[in-house]
């Protein structure tokens, strides 16, 4: 992967629009005094000189001719509208608060109150007083396009995605040509996985608008993500050329030179994202990168230091703190160099502690680079024996490398050292892996007793009840009680526990579900490209399957469910290989070894077929359906030998 690659999911949530001014509206245009008409001429005067200040960007000085016009009509409601706005935008934000909850309290159905104190609350980082101030307005304005937009970009900041979306189609059913709205919508989309729609939907956002700046942007953080560099710096571009003070695009223009080694021109396009906001301080910590990369390293000590002054982080230090911000963003190459330089400064200084190379393993294991990661958390847990976190951390990577029995050591070690709840529920989750339930049930089952909302272990439990095939307890488990709704996650594993035990209506409903609700919930989907497949619409499969294994590469079932769904297609060789795969990614998986009994019997390749039969019995003694393919072949389970 590029380094342009990984900056994709931070920039594309990054830009959300002022909420004052979508689509081409004034900006911060007060409302129009029409509900106050035939104003007395000095009142009118000074509403005028107010809102020429306002517009002229000088909102102190618009502040007292509306403070003495309140003071000679207190009931201009465009006027306190306007006072308030010059207030906020002046720094004021108390004065403009106690200002529009006592206007509010005087006129609650007053939708321009509602809707600028729904800005205000924005701007104080309010979300919750925003969603519901702009909820108001809505109910009292239903027809106000602009307002729709105000609360779907609040409920998107509060991450009520699903809601943000609903709010964003209703603006849209009554302003097509709100741009703005589906810029962001195409953002709320993308958080949920949803690329190839948020694709879309930014398609149709240039269709409609082709000079917008934010679509073009946005259309080319969509593109990075699928590493087609081109495309996005075209896009970049055309977002320059219609706005050359876009500062987040200039920036990417940077990290896609910087990705492609042209660390020069880097430099120079982060440079201008940083004359486009100075405080911008993702632009300052590239510049940092860049000169890094170029070895100047003053330069690149003062772009970091710069950043750091205006995004502060808590670390060890300096590069620790760096390697912490770009993991959070997503940039994991940039991550690494950042932890790394963190080590050599932490051997200068005698200062080493674990943090850092626990980020540089945390990097690794995001870059795929699973053996990176051992290596180092190894050299922790050896320099460090009896830090608990670094064990842990030691564990999670030998996990991703597949080796439970190292990982369930480390667990084990690390529990010793501090018993907390998460230490528990990874040692037990690990023992699930191992499908060693004796061991995993009581640790989940302890947590549940002493933690009963414990979300997390509850679906673990329900995890290994399905593995086990238990599934009245699955159902059991999850059931919500009477007025309580279910989450994604119950609804995923009662999807898949109906599936298993088929009834393919029942689970079809609850996945699709899951699917819309919740795209990270992966083995939901991997079961729903399965019920395609047995409903005899294999192509579908592969494309569902194909979805997940995009997102996670490794995912057991997707692979073997996909080499079924290739069988059927006609595809043998393929199918072979990903089945291969499935149990290559977790050796303790018996159906795998199944299947690829079945597709080796078709190709009458008998020896292994019968090989692949017994190592499924092996692996889970009570599989009737190997046992009886390896008797019929005559074959012998290796734990019978």
């Amino acid at each position: 992967m590029t380094r342009a690659g990984v900056l994709v999911l931070q920039l594309l949530t990054a830009q959300a629009p002022a909420p004052a001014t979508p689509a081409g509206a004034p900006a911060e245009a007060p409302a129009a005094a029409t509900a106050d008409a035939a104003l007395p001429p000095d009142v009118d005067a000074l509403y005028k000189l107010g809102v020429a200040f306002l517009n002229q960007g000088q909102p102190k000085k618009a502040a007292p001719p509306l403070k003495k016009l309140l003071e000679k009509a207190p009931e201009v409601i465009a006027a306190r509208v306007a006072l308030a706005r010059a207030l906020r935008l002046s720094g004021d934000t108390e004065e403009a608060r106690a200002l529009l909850d006592g206007s509010i309290a005087m006129y609650p159905e007053e939708s321009t109150l509602r809707s600028e104190r729904g800005l205000l609350a924005r701007v104080m980082d309010e979300n919750d007083v925003a969603i519901s101030q702009y909820s108001v307005a809505v109910e009292l304005s239903p027809k106000d396009a602009e307002l729709q937009f105000n609360l779907g970009e609040a409920l998107q900041r509060a991450g009520r995605t699903d809601d943000a979306i609903s709010a964003y189609e209703d603006a849209l059913k009554l302003d097509a040509k709100l741009t703005v709205a589906r810029v962001n919508m195409a953002k709320a989309q993308a958080e949920k996985g949803l690329m190839g729609e948020a694709k879309e939907t930014l398609k149709e956002a240039i269709q409609v608008a082709p000079n917008d700046a934010e679509a073009h942007y946005n259309m080319g953080v969509l593109l990075m993500r699928g590493n087609d560099l081109v495309g996005a710096m075209g896009e970049y571009q055309k977002a320059l050329e219609l706005n050359p003070k876009h500062a987040m695009a200039h920036n990417n223009v940077g990290v896609v030179y910087d990705g492609l080694g042209q660390h020069q021109k880097a430099t120079e396009a982060f440079k201008k994202a940083i004359a486009a906001d100075p405080k911008y301080a993702e632009a300052h910590f590239n510049l940092g990168l860049a000169y890094f990369w170029l070895g100047q390293q003053v330069l690149a000590t003062k772009a970091f230091e710069k950043a750091l002054e205006l995004e502060p982080r808590r670390s060890s230090g300096p590069y620790t703190q760096l390697g912490h911000l770009y993991l959070q963003q997503g940039k994991k190459d940039r991550a690494v160099e950042a932890f790394k330089k963190a080590l050599e400064a932490s051997a200068e200084d005698g200062r080493k502690t674990t943090e850092a190379y626990q980020g540089l393993a945390r990097a690794y294991l995001a870059l795929g680079k699973v053996d990176d990661a051992v290596a180092t958390l190894k050299k922790v847990v050896d320099d460090f024996p009896k830090d608990a976190a670094a064990r842990d951390a030691y564990g999670d990577a030998l996990k991703a490398k597949g080796d439970l029995d190292g990982a369930i050591a480390q667990y084990e070690e690390g529990v010793a050292l501090a018993p907390t709840t998460e230490a528990r529920l990874a040692l037990a989750d690990a023992y699930a892996r191992k499908h060693v339930g004796a061991k995993a049930q009581p640790i989940f089952e302890a947590i549940l007793k002493e933690e009963p909302g414990n979300r997390e272990a509850k679906l673990k439990l329900a995890d290994l009840y399905l593995s086990m095939g238990r599934y009245a307890e699955v159902e059991q488990l999850l059931q919500a009680k009477e007025g309580e709704s279910m989450d994604a996650g119950a609804m995923a594993r009662l999807g898949i526990m109906h599936s298993r035990l088929q009834r393919p209506d029942k689970a079809l409903t609850l996945l699709e579900q899951v699917a819309k609700k919740d795209p990270s919930q992966l083995d939901a989907r991997a079961e729903l490209g399965q019920i395609y497949l047995r409903g005899g619409d294999a192509e579908k499969a592969v494309r569902v399957l194909g979805d997940v294994l995009a997102i996670e590469p490794r995912h057991a079932l997707a692979l073997l469910y996909t080499g079924q769904a290739l069988y059927r297609l006609g595809k043998t060789k393929e199918a072979e290989q990903s089945v291969r795969a499935s149990a290559q990614v977790d050796p303790n998986f018996a159906e795998p070894h199944n299947v690829l009994g079945q597709l080796l019997e078709a190709a009458k390749r008998i020896d292994e077929a019968k090989a692949e039969y017994a190592k499924a019995v092996e692996l889970q003694p009570n599989h009737d359906d190997a046992k009886a393919s390896l008797k019929r072949l005559g074959g012998v389970a290796a734990s019978t030998k």
